[in-house]
């Protein structure tokens, strides 16, 4: 089994009775990992991301949570830095004023795909962020194409 396999067995177990938390989470794992590849980035950033991804709704909402996946994060295996890289990239990933690098933005554009269709926002807020944050060909591609949004009238 895959360290990401595993991973996700144990957020699954974690968040057992609770199917809308565990979509949420493959859900965003899923785009995180798409878009990172798609954008042409490295193996070890594709992880990186990918783990935070998994990892995020639980290590963004407090200190006894970060622990939680923390600990997830050293039974599997991975190292104090890089668990503490995946940790920056969660905290950050809340704060669209934040996004200082590739990682983070594929991360804060995963997570906007999911949350757009998850909270059923309108089209004019979609295309609102799209144009605010979105920096990826492949995360502006995604969103358009899942909310039926015309790229022209969107590009600025």
């Amino acid at each position: 089994m895959s360290e990401m396999s595993a991973l996700i067995s144990l957020l699954i177990q974690h968040n057992t009775g609770n199917p809308e938390k565990v979509n949420h989470i493959l859900k965003v794992c899923s785009f995180a990992r798409a878009i990172a590849i798609e954008e042409g980035l490295s193996d070890s950033t594709v992880l990186t991301i990918e783990v935070a991804a998994a990892v995020c709704d639980i290590a963004e909402t407090g200190t006894e949570s970060a622990q939680v996946s923390d600990m997830l994060l050293l039974n599997l295996g991975y190292e104090r830095s890089f668990i503490e890289k995946v940790h920056d990239l969660v905290l950050k990933n809340a704060n669209y004023d934040e996004i200082c690098g590739i990682d983070y933005q594929v991360l804060a554009e995963a997570n906007f795909i999911v949350a757009a269709h998850e909270k059923r926002l309108d089209k004019e807020s979609i295309i609102e962020v799209m144009n605010s944050v979105f920096k990826t060909k492949c995360g502006k591609q995604y969103l358009c194409d899942i909310f039926a949004i015309s790229r022209r009238g969107s590009d600025r």
